[in-house]
């Protein structure tokens, strides 16, 4: 039988917090704020079209 050299282990490999690697995605915090961007973009586009017809008080 061959006998293996004695290597160091590499002691991180299998360590619980390195399994915590991934896709990086955006945060929950940052599309929830986002969705509010849009919205809010939304609203404002729509209420200056309103205000903005001609038939309404405020655009003449």
């Amino acid at each position: 039988m061959k006998k293996t050299a004695n290597r160091s282990r590499n002691l991180l490999h299998n360590h619980p917090m390195l399994r915590k690697g991934g896709v990086h995605d955006k945060s929950n915090k940052a599309k929830r704020r986002k969705e509010k961007q849009n919205l809010r973009k939304v609203w404002f586009s729509l209420s200056a079209y309103c205000v903005l017809r001609e038939n309404h008080p405020a655009g003449t």
